[in-house]
């Protein structure tokens, strides 16, 4: 997963887009009949790895995300240990083109670029 990645190996910056605080969670979400926890292997544990991420983050998710809901991405952002921005992309769905190289998100990544420009 990326943030355990940037944890272990620090870049200048990071754009999570859509992100989940685990996979449980999630997997609860879609599967509330299933004993997820107990069935994964992987957990994905994003905010956990978060936590020693050491870098600008911004965080980028659609307010009508069907795969990952909002307040998952909303709380991955709260726990940033150094938030750039959260950017809200009204009425975007998880694979809607906005979320991929729409105004917003490209505004988003080129703003975290000029903020660690500027602090180099």
């Amino acid at each position: 997963m990326v943030t355990e990645l940037a944890a272990d190996h620090a870049p200048a910056g990071l754009v999570l887009r859509s992100p989940f605080v685990d996979l449980t969670t999630i997997g609860e979400v879609h599967y509330r009949f299933l004993p997820v926890a107990r069935l994964l292997r992987d957990k994905y544990p994003l905010v956990q790895h978060l936590a020693d991420v050491k870098v600008p983050v911004t965080v980028v998710y659609g307010s009508e995300d069907s795969i990952v809901p909002p307040d998952q991405s909303r709380a991955v952002a709260a726990a940033a240990p150094e938030l750039s921005q959260a950017v809200e992309v009204a009425g975007a769905d998880h694979n809607d083109p906005e979320l991929v190289h729409g105004d917003r998100l490209i505004a988003a990544v080129v703003e975290l670029a000029e903020q660690i420009h500027r602090s180099r």
